[in-house]
C-alpha cells in the first residue's frame, strides 16, 4: 500500500471509531472491577467517572494522532496531560493510572479487529498504536514528575488518596491508617455548571468554610468540611450558601454528620444521593442539596409503588386542580415558607399578588388539610415525591 494511501486509509479509520470512543471509554470501569482485586467492590460513581475521563481522553488523543499525522509531544497531548496531573495532584498512583491506559487501549485494539480493516493496516497500525502508548506512558511519568510535593489546596498528597480510598472503600487496611479525621465533619460535594477549573473551586471552598481535605473531580470536588458545636451543620450550610453565590454556578450537596473513615463515607453517599435527587427536584437550577431535608423524600422513592401511591393518596382531595402547572409548586412553597407571604413569591420567582391570587383558589383544600403539623408535613411530602417522578417540563 502506498504511503499516501495508507494515511488516508488511516484518517478513514480514526473517523470511524471516533463516535465509539465513548462508550469505549465507559467499558474501562467494569474491566478494572472484574481484573483488579482492589477495585472489586468500589461503588464510587465518581471514581468511575474520572477512569473514564482518564481512558476518554486517551483514546480522542490516539485517534487525533491518526487523523493530523503529527507526532504525539507535549501540546498535542495536552488534554491527556491535563487528566494526569489532576489524579497526580490527588495522589492516585501512575500504575493506576497507566493500568486504566492499557485497558483502554486493549479495548480499542478489540474494536479495530472487529471492522472490517485492511489487512495492509494492521502494520502501520500496530507501530502507531505502541509508539503512542510509548510517548503516552513517557508523558504520565514526567507529568508525575513534575507535580510539586505540596499545593496550596492539597498540601499532602498521602493524605488524598488516603481521602479516596475511604471514599471509594477500596480496600478495608485505609480504614487502620485513616486516623485523621476524628473530628465531626460533613462530606461535601460540588459540582460546577461552567467551564472552570477545579483548583480554584477548592481554593474558595477551603476560605470559606475551612476544607481540611479536598479532592478535585474532572467537574468539580468533594470535600470534607469541618463543624464546630450542636449547630455546626448549619453554620457549614449557610457558609456553603456564600460559596455558591460567590462562585459561578454551581450544585451543592451537603451529607450528614461523620467522625472517622466509616462515618466519612457514609456522609459521602449522603452527598452523592442528596445530589441526585435534588438535581431532579430542581431540575438542574444551582442550589443547596441538603441530605438531612432530602432524606425522607429519598428513602420514600426507593420503593416507587408504595410512594406514588402515598403522593396520590395525600393529594387527591385536589382533584383535577393538580392539572394546572402552578398548584402543586405553590402548595410546596407555602408549607416550606410557612405561609409567609414574601418568602413564598421569593421561592416561586413571582409577584406576592399573583401568590395572594393562587392562595385563594387553594383556600378552601389548605383550610381543611393543613390544619397541623403532622398533615402539611406529609403534604410536603407528597408534593416532592410527585415533582419527582413528574415528566421533567420544557
Amino acid at each position: 500500500m502506498r504511503e499516501t494511501d495508507e494515511a488516508t486509509a488511516l484518517r478513514e479509520l480514526a473517523r470511524r471509531l471516533r463516535p465509539r470512543t465513548q462508550a469505549l471509554a465507559e467499558q474501562v470501569p467494569t474491566i478494572y472491577r472484574a481484573e483488579v482485586p482492589q477495585f472489586a467492590q468500589a461503588n464510587d460513581p465518581h471514581l468511575f467517572a474520572e477512569m473514564t475521563a482518564v481512558a476518554l481522553a486517551g483514546l480522542n488523543c490516539w485517534l487525533d494522532v491518526l487523523e493530523q499525522e503529527r507526532p504525539a509531544d507535549n501540546e498535542f497531548l495536552r488534554p491527556v496531560l491535563d487528566v494526569i496531573r489532576r489524579r497526580a495532584l490527588r495522589g492516585a498512583g501512575i500504575a493506576a493510572m497507566m493500568r486504566a491506559y492499557r485497558i483502554a487501549v486493549r479495548i480499542m485494539w478489540q474494536e479495530i479487529l472487529e471492522l472490517p480493516v485492511d489487512q495492509d493496516l494492521v502494520a502501520p497500525l500496530s507501530t502507531h498504536m505502541l509508539e503512542f502508548t510509548d510517548r503516552l506512558a513517557t508523558a504520565a511519568e514526567q507529568a508525575y514528575a513534575d507535580v510539586p510535593s505540596g499545593t496550596p489546596h492539597e498540601p499532602d498528597l498521602s493524605r488524598s488518596a488516603m481521602f479516596e480510598a475511604v471514599l471509594s472503600d477500596l480496600t478495608p487496611e485505609h480504614f487502620h491508617h485513616a486516623t485523621w479525621l476524628p473530628d465531626p465533619h460533613c462530606v461535601v460535594i460540588a459540582e460546577t455548571l461552567a467551564p472552570g477549573t477545579p483548583t480554584d473551586l477548592a481554593a474558595a471552598l477551603a476560605r470559606e468554610t475551612r476544607a481540611a481535605y479536598c479532592m478535585t473531580r474532572a467537574n468539580g470536588l468533594v470535600a470534607a468540611c469541618p463543624i464546630d458545636g450542636a449547630d455546626g451543620r448549619d453554620v457549614l450550610i449557610r457558609h456553603l450558601a456564600r460559596f455558591t453565590n460567590a462562585t459561578r454556578p454551581l450544585s451543592v450537596a451537603v451529607g450528614g454528620v461523620a467522625q472517622g473513615p466509616s462515618g466519612t463515607r457514609m456522609s459521602y453517599h449522603e452527598a452523592l444521593e442528596a445530589m441526585q435527587t435534588g438535581k431532579r427536584l430542581s431540575g438542574g437550577a444551582v442550589r443547596i442539596h441538603d441530605s438531612q431535608e432530602l432524606a425522607p423524600l429519598i428513602s420514600l422513592v426507593r420503593d416507587p409503588g408504595p410512594a406514588m401511591r402515598f403522593a396520590e393518596g395525600c393529594l387527591y382531595p385536589l382533584g383535577r386542580l393538580t392539572e394546572r402547572g402552578w398548584v402543586l409548586p405553590t402548595l410546596a412553597a407555602y408549607l416550606k415558607c410557612l405561609g409567609r407571604l414574601k418568602e413564598i413569591a421569593a421561592e416561586l420567582a413571582v409577584h406576592p399578588s399573583t401568590v395572594k391570587y393562587r392562595l385563594n383558589e387553594l383556600r378552601p383544600f389548605l383550610d381543611a388539610h393543613v390544619a397541623d403539623g403532622d398533615q402539611a408535613a406529609a403534604l410536603l411530602l407528597a408534593v416532592r415525591v410527585s415533582e419527582y417522578f413528574a415528566e421533567p417540563r420544557a
